[in-house]
C-alpha cells in the first residue's frame, strides 16, 4: 500500500517544517545548478562551485543537519527517517531508474512541499540567503524558481 505522503508531511511540527524549508530550498538550488552544469548552460558555476554546491547539499541531505554559519540545524529523528526513506527513494528512481520510485519520489516532493507551504519557503530563502555561504546567493533564485514551477505558485 502507498504511503500517504501529505498527511505524514502535514503531520510534522512547525519547527521541523522550518528546517525542511531550509533543506528543500538548498536541495532544489542543487539540483538546478548540477543541471545546468550538466547541459553547459552559460550561467552554469564553475566545476569548482557546481562540486562545493553538491557537496554541501548532499551532506545536509545525508547528515539530516544544515550548517548555518554559527549554528547547526538538525533534524528530529522522526523527520530525520521519513527523509532517508524519501532519499531512497530519490537514488532509486533518479540514479538506478526505477520508474515506480521516481513517481513516488514525486508524490512525496510535492506533498512535502505543499505542507511547507510558500511562506516557509520564501522565508527559507532569507535566511539561507544570510547565513549560507557555500552556495552563491543568486543561485537561490534558481531552487525557488523551480519549486515554484512544480507547485505552481
Amino acid at each position: 500500500m502507498k504511503k500517504d505522503w501529505k498527511e505524514i508531511f502535514e503531520a510534522l511540527p512547525d519547527e521541523e517544517q522550518d528546517k525542511l524549508a531550509l533543506l528543500r530550498v538548498i536541495e532544489c538550488t542543487n539540483g538546478v545548478i548540477q543541471h545546468m552544469f550538466r547541459n553547459g548552460d552559460d550561467d552554469a558555476l564553475s566545476p569548482e562551485e557546481t562540486r562545493a554546491a553538491m557537496k554541501f547539499s548532499m551532506s545536509a541531505m545525508k547528515n539530516q543537519s544544515i550548517p548555518l554559519g554559527d549554528e547547526v540545524v538538525v533534524f528530529a529523528l522522526e523527520t530525520a527517517e521519513i527523509m532517508k526513506e524519501v532519499r531512497e527513494l530519490y537514488i532509486s528512481g533518479f540514479k538506478q531508474q526505477n520508474q515506480e520510485d521516481y513517481d513516488e519520489f514525486m508524490i512525496a516532493s510535492v506533498a512535502n512541499l505543499g505542507a511547507i507551504g510558500k511562506e516557509r519557503i520564501l522565508k527559507a530563502r532569507t535566511i539561507l540567503f544570510d547565513h549560507l555561504y557555500e552556495i552563491p546567493h543568486y543561485t537561490l533564485d534558481w531552487g525557488l524558481s523551480y519549486i515554484f514551477s512544480i507547485m505552481d505558485w
